[in-house]
């Protein structure tokens, strides 16, 4: 066999590089990578305010069906519920955290300030839900918790560099005039089975959740990204886990040993009682996983107000479940509330398109 001349070497060489040249356009035209581009399409979605909406709207949902089924268990002691809520999250977390190869500890200083900050409020605002939950009507409790976004728009400005404009202002002062009507602070009847004075103290609860609520808001967003958000839940779940074992022990043993009433520490469960509090805590997890996601991608006092429509959700229950019907003033403040929140929403996503966004400015955290 002859060796080839060097006319041929060069025939040869140059009909590979045109091989690899054509290569790249038979690639992109192939099934994988057609399935590669358009998953590189939807990550602009995944990552927009559109779809951080439709996150806190099923967070919305989420919390109204567990906050129905935290009401529904009112007899069942509130440290149980809390500690079966922050357990069968921590599983959950923990279980995802595996399987995605999450390290949770690799963390700096400053993002373990805001996990243990975030996790404070954040454990504090559930126990003082459940309570209210437990001991006035669903609906009205809801709502009262939905005091939250003007403590976010306030803390929003201190703490995060924030701007809400003039019509944002008035969207949340519309919002909040809404509440006002459906709590009705000067009717003086008492709702369903509930003493007026543990409804006066649960609703104090309901606003002290609503400021927790809002101070969890702000640690949430004070992570700017940083920290992923599956890592949050983690922490928050560990930290309620580990509160609500500690204050049980702490507690409910040494009234027991004294030999006073400690049932509502820890009280007896049957089989319909755990089954609630395995719905309370998959609902409270989807609720958790879907928040702290959404609230990392838009803006701090839009996701607290979109937030709010669990309100609908909780009434919803409170009609059809505990036979609890709202006044026709009620019904007009939870309109004026929810045309608030979707007008706030709107104008966000106009002024988004057109450009005439602020960027966020996030300064030295005044709540750390």
């Amino acid at each position: 066999m002859r060796n080839p001349t060097l006319r041929q070497i060069k025939t040869m060489l140059s009909g590979s590089r045109k091989l690899e040249e054509r290569t790249p356009l038979l690639e992109e035209e192939s099934p994988c990578s057609s399935s590669k581009e358009n998953i590189r399409k939807m990550e602009p979605f995944c990552e927009s305010t559109a779809f951080g909406a439709i996150l806190i709207s099923l967070s919305a949902v989420s919390y109204g069906l567990s906050a129905s089924a935290v009401s529904m268990g009112r007899d069942i002691a509130t440290p149980v519920v809390v500690g079966a809520r922050f357990l069968g999250a921590f599983i959950f977390t923990t279980i995802g955290c595996v399987l995605g190869r999450v390290n949770v500890f690799d963390l700096d200083r400053a993002s373990v300030r805001v996990l243990v900050g975030r996790s404070i409020f954040g454990f504090a605002s559930f126990v003082c839900g459940t309570y209210a939950f437990q001991n006035m009507p669903v609906g009205e409790a809801t709502v009262l918790v939905s005091m939250a976004p003007v403590f976010v728009a306030l803390l929003s400005i201190c703490c995060l560099g924030e701007r809400l404009s003039y019509i944002g202002w008035f969207l949340t002062i519309l919002s909040l005039g809404g509440v006002v009507l459906v709590v009705e602070p000067w009717s003086q009847n008492s709702s369903g089975s509930f003493p007026k004075t543990i409804e006066y103290l649960a609703a104090c609860a309901a606003v002290a959740q609503a400021l927790n609520k809002a101070l969890s808001y702000i640690f949430i967003k004070r992570s700017n990204n940083r920290i992923y958000f599956m890592t949050m839940i983690f922490w928050y779940s560990m930290f309620g886990t580990t509160l609500s074992i500690l204050f049980v022990v702490l507690v409910y043993f040494p009234l027991s040993a004294a030999g006073k009433d400690a049932s509502w520490v820890f009280s007896k469960l049957d089989g319909k009682d755990v089954l609630l509090l395995a719905v309370i805590s998959i609902l409270g997890f989807l609720s958790q996983l879907t928040l702290t996601k959404a609230t990392q991608m838009i803006n701090t006092t839009i996701a607290s107000l979109i937030r709010n429509t669990d309100i609908i959700v909780t009434m919803i229950f409170q009609i059809f479940f505990f036979h609890i019907i709202p006044c026709w003033v009620q019904i007009i403040g939870m309109i004026v509330m929810v045309t608030a929140t979707l007008s706030l929403l709107l104008m966000k996503e106009y002024t988004r398109r057109h450009g005439r966004t602020h960027p966020t400015q996030v300064e030295p955290c005044c709540c750390s």
